[in-house]
């Protein structure tokens, strides 16, 4: 159990740094609707015994299209490797699941983050769809994931999503400051 839980890590850190050199390579775009989409594909590593992506990896691969995202924010990424350093936590996760991915599907990521009146927490929502290529009028949905985040130092004080909206033009552009 131990050994698959190392591999199963150390995999899940490969695709982290494959979405940050991807990232960087290629910084993601925020459409009008204020959504960044990033194409994917359900690799064998995803699949269930039932041969669709298994549940849990719904919200694996929402966090790695969360680090996609991450070099084009600049300043992030130093704050994360600084002194002082830098995570952002997740705190509560809402799945919702209607049509299942098969395996080598391709579908696409579509992420929303919203700021609350209180500047505190985050709210992620990545959209699992069809990708673009197989659409055929509208694109099926097959799962939403409603994420809702912090980011604190190292010493456990929080960062205010206003500061890393105001030192990051990616974020100013991409994140949606909503009234409660």
């Amino acid at each position: 159990k131990l050994l698959g839980n190392c591999l199963n890590m150390i995999t899940f850190t490969l695709r982290i740094a494959h979405q940050l050199l991807r990232g960087y390579l290629s910084r993601p775009v925020v459409t009008p609707e204020k959504t960044v989409a990033i194409a994917f594909r359900c690799w064998p590593i995803d699949i269930d015994p039932f041969f669709h992506m298994n549940n849990s990896n719904y919200l694996l691969n929402a966090e790695l299209a969360r680090w996609r995202t991450l070099p084009a924010g600049e300043i992030l990424l130093s704050k994360a490797v600084s002194k002082e350093g830098m995570v952002m936590l997740a705190t509560e996760n809402h799945v919702r699941y209607m049509h299942p991915i098969g395996p080598l599907q391709k579908y696409e990521i579509s992420t929303t983050c919203t700021v609350d009146s209180q500047d505190k927490w985050l709210y992620f929502r990545h959209t699992f769809q069809e990708h673009p290529d197989d659409v055929k009028g509208k694109a099926r949905e097959f799962a939403v994931v409603d994420l809702k985040a912090v980011v604190k130092q190292r010493n456990g004080k929080t960062i205010k999503p206003s500061t890393l909206i105001q030192e990051s033009e990616f974020y100013r552009e991409w994140v949606v400051r909503r009234a409660d």
